[in-house]
């Protein structure tokens, strides 16, 4: 099977092999084998049959991100953390 470079398509398809969805996901394609949760959906029932969507994919990849945001502390709780800070 030829590899395909990803510069050689317009965009990245829907639906991905596994090869290709290791590259979209910039990893490895054992690495992607232990680690991606993405559940491939079934086109035929050959192996080569089966592909994994784009958006699951852009799902798992944003979940391993810290969704939330650290939030600024006030000035009054600057104020306790820096006089607990000097009382210890």
């Amino acid at each position: 099977m030829a590899k395909l470079a990803a510069s050689a398509l317009p965009d990245w398809p829907a639906a991905m092999n596994q090869q290709m969805a290791a590259a979209y996901c910039g990893i490895s394609v054992d690495t992607f084998s232990a680690v991606c949760p993405v559940i491939p959906i079934v086109i035929t029932s050959s192996n080569a049959g089966k592909r994994y969507l784009r958006v699951r994919l852009d799902e798992w990849l944003l979940s391993l991100d810290n969704p939330r945001p650290q939030r600024r502390l006030g000035v009054g709780e600057r104020l306790r953390a820096q006089s607990e800070a000097q009382r210890a």
